[in-house]
């Protein structure tokens, strides 16, 4: 009983931190959250602003933190879809390794190409959300494309992610009934 509890225990911990490390580098890599340096102004504090904005790649809220030398942006909409994002990829991280841990990831993913694939493909297109200002994909299709798939792209990574841990956690509860069946009825 102790066992299954530690494990629960590694999982939950295993799934958070996986969750707040892709959190973390979605927000950067994204363009999500934004540090600018800035020359002495003489600010004795620090300030926090809301405003809204419109550009080509992001129309919507923004928080800034100004203090003295630096402004921190966050775009808000691009920061709770890395929430939805990075939650999906800490839940697909847990299961993985509840798999790991009880010695049925590989039964599970020879038994379908999807497991591994789904969160793999999520994990890159979740990328192409480009209100987050993403160069790489602005340099291959430009602003005015990307800008109009964006959306789309996000919800594909989302729907992968999500149907990967639907995959993922049925094939779990499948693969533990079938480890604890006695050796006498399965022959």
């Amino acid at each position: 009983m102790a066992s299954v509890e530690k494990l629960e225990r590694q999982t939950a911990y295993s799934a958070a931190a996986a969750a707040t490390a892709y959190y973390v580098f979605y927000m950067f890599f994204t363009g999500a959250v934004q540090f600018h340096r800035l020359p002495p102004l003489g600010i004795s504090s620090f300030a926090v602003l809301t405003t809204f904005v419109e550009t080509q790649l992001y129309a919507g809220p923004l928080v800034q933190v100004v203090a003295e030398g630096f402004v921190v942006n966050i775009r808000v909409y691009p920061a709770l879809l890395g929430v939805v994002v990075s939650s999906l990829v800490g839940y697909n991280t847990g299961l993985l390794y509840t798999l790991l841990r009880k010695r049925l990831l590989r039964t599970c993913l020879l038994g379908t190409a999807w497991s591994g694939v789904g969160g793999l493909l999520a994990s890159v297109i979740s990328f192409g959300y480009v209100c987050c200002g993403w160069p790489a994909s602005l340099a291959l299709f430009g602003v005015g494309l990307i800008t109009a798939l964006s959306p789309y792209l996000t919800a594909a990574a989302i729907t992968l992610l999500a149907a990967n841990a639907y995959v993922l956690a049925k094939r779990l509860h499948a693969l533990e009934k079938l480890k604890n069946i006695p050796k006498t009825q399965t022959s």
